[in-house]
């Protein structure tokens, strides 16, 4: 891997891509229709609401106004984002020439590209079902276009909660980058030859507390998205499980698919940050062979200071930490209120 020096041009091939990321940075007619697209979805389960089935209605209208709040948040917080994008944004693109780091960001984002046409599958599946069967009652071809016209629309309203989830990962994934292109440089100082040098190390460390910095930023800015998120997102799983068992249909297994497959996405990519965060320790000690002055030692104290605290990472409302291990624990927690809910929800 070869070094990258700050005069080589940068590029944005770095930051957060998709439609809400490139809606922010847009005019604002751009932006109310995005705001609009949200809106309709609000509406439409608004009129949908049932008294008799108050809290499922309730819990259906809580969840996408949840998302039309999201998106109003991040609308009206615009300027935290651009601070997030901007901050030290001439540095990190100074090394985007790298092939191995413009691979690591080209893999995710393929994988996640995927999810696209596999949410809008599975809704179109569903507004197939739906069609044949109000064509079965009706027998009415203007009955079944209308029909059609409306589940395709409604479909493509229902991706507008996808992009929200494609721009937090993007924007977690624009932060592993930072750390990728320290664990690039590292890579590239041990199999080199040469001894280590002062002023490349220093350069590294720099690059960690931009990366720091990153997170941070990051952080404030999601703030209250992240809670937001896993309550409407581990609720509607929940739900859904308990009408898979009770109460079987195509639709609550496609939602719960959805809820499963977005909680897990969106997890991975906040504690792989911490991941690659901590990960820097192990690296950066296979240099220490290579330190010979007193200098440098003090230097490489500093960094392991510096990693060994592992605070580095999103967190849900500054409180808690989401790291692998939280993950993994979190996730046996879910597995057992899983299990357990249907069976309570039975006996009352």
């Amino acid at each position: 891997m070869s070094q990258v020096h700050p005069e080589i041009q940068s590029d944005d091939y770095h930051q957060p891509s998709g439609l809400f990321a490139k809606v922010l940075k847009t005019k604002n007619k751009t932006i109310l229709l995005l705001l609009l697209s949200f809106i309709v979805g609000s509406f439409e389960r608004i009129q949908s609401f049932e008294i008799k089935k108050g809290y499922l209605s309730a819990w259906r209208l809580l969840y996408v106004n949840s998302y039309l709040a999201i998106c109003i948040y991040f609308i009206f917080k615009r300027k935290l984002f651009y601070e997030f994008i901007n901050y030290f944004d001439r540095e990190i693109g100074t090394y985007m020439s790298n092939d191995s780091i413009r691979k690591f960001i080209g893999k995710n984002r393929l994988l996640f590209s995927i999810g696209y046409p596999f949410v809008f599958t599975l809704h179109i599946a569903y507004s197939v079902n739906d069609i044949i069967q109000v064509y079965q009652q009706s027998q009415s071809y203007y009955g079944l276009a209308m029909r059609l016209i409306w589940n395709l629309f409604r479909s493509i309203i229902y991706l507008n909660r996808y992009l929200i989830i494609q721009f937090i990962i993007e924007c977690c994934l624009h932060t592993q980058i930072c750390f990728k292109m320290v664990e690039d440089q590292i890579e590239s100082i041990k199999i080199s030859d040469s001894s280590l040098d002062f002023e490349e190390m220093q350069r590294i460390r720099r690059l960690y507390d931009v990366a720091i910095g990153k997170t941070r930023k990051l952080d404030s800015f999601l703030f209250w998205v992240l809670p937001v998120y896993y309550f409407i997102c581990i609720g509607s799983f929940q739900l859904n499980l308990i009408f898979i068992i009770y109460e079987y249909q195509p639709l609550h297994l496609m939602l719960m698919v959805r809820e499963m497959v977005s909680l897990i996405l969106v997890t991975f990519h906040i504690a792989n940050i911490n991941r690659l965060a901590n990960e820097a320790f192990n690296q950066v000690y296979s240099l220490s062979y290579k330190v010979e002055s007193v200098e440098m030692q003090n230097e490489m104290r500093f960094f392991f200071t510096r990693i060994k605290r592992g605070d580095v990472g999103l967190t849900i409302l500054k409180i808690v930490l989401i790291t692998p291990g939280f993950v993994t624990s979190f996730g046996t927690l879910l597995l057992t209120i899983a299990l357990a809910i249907p069976t309570n929800f039975k006996k009352s």
